[in-house]
């Protein structure tokens, strides 16, 4: 037993809620009840991750951290009642905290705190408002390894698709963020000092998919825009 307060992980499989959650671990503030992650509920896939449902419970299970699983429907302000209530549930089972991996958007963090206020519950930021360059380093220093899942097409070429994030892959795009907090590149972890073993993956080449994303404007109309994606077909090698 613990008077520590409890505390869910908000879950990405990526390099940034890794490391959000190594700093978690190492302050040792919290219980750490659970880790969650979103899927397509059509897909049992992460977002614009893409990256498939088998491939999460791998790094939960060497985690040691229970998953629990999200199912959002495609339907208008289905991510807002999916995760409000998952909120209203965390702080019903006396859990009263919920970590990000946010680094320096202002919209997103602000949309997650209207959903948590609403609940009664609080967000924890490890890595909020920290220079992105140092995050990156400190992900290599920690020797995390991270294969890149999905790159955005207008600054990153597919070649790079399937490959570890690496310093020289940092230094070679100089025009993006280094950790892709802009949505430039997405990343799964396989190796780290939060996990006990490597999680063996293989990329079976890249496929694109093209997204629409929703804006508002500074005087509240709402345009749209679309971004060529390429993704990494990861196979998964060992789970256990």
């Amino acid at each position: 037993m613990t008077n520590k307060p409890k505390i869910s992980i908000s879950w990405s499989g990526g390099k940034d809620s890794a490391l959000a959650l190594h700093r978690l671990i190492n302050q040792d503030e919290f219980e750490i009840v659970e880790i969650h992650t979103v899927f397509e509920s059509d897909t049992k896939r992460v977002g614009i991750h893409n990256i498939p449902e088998a491939f999460i419970e791998a790094q939960a299970e060497k985690l040691g951290i229970p998953l629990k699983k999200l199912y959002l429907e495609k339907r208008p302000m289905a991510y807002q009642k999916l995760m409000t209530d998952y909120y209203k549930q965390l702080k019903s089972e006396g859990e009263e905290h919920v970590m990000f991996g946010d680094i320096f958007l202002e919209d997103l963090k602000d949309f997650r705190e209207m959903m948590l206020k609403s609940a009664g519950i609080k967000g924890v930021y490890p890595l909020w408002k920290e220079y992105t360059k140092n995050l990156i380093n400190e992900f290599f220093e920690l020797d995390f390894q991270s294969v890149l899942c999905a790159v955005d097409s207008k600054f990153i070429d597919q070649k790079y698709c399937g490959r570890l994030i690496s310093p020289s892959f940092i230094n070679n795009h100089l025009d993006i963020d280094p950790c892709g907090e802009n949505g430039e590149y997405h990343s799964f972890v396989i190796e780290g000092p939060i996990f006990d073993f490597k999680i063996k993956v293989n990329s079976n080449g890249t496929y694109s998919q093209q997204h629409t994303f929703k804006v508002k404007d500074e005087d509240g109309s709402e345009k749209e825009f679309k971004e060529l994606f390429y993704y990494s077909d990861l196979e998964l090698l060992l789970k256990s």
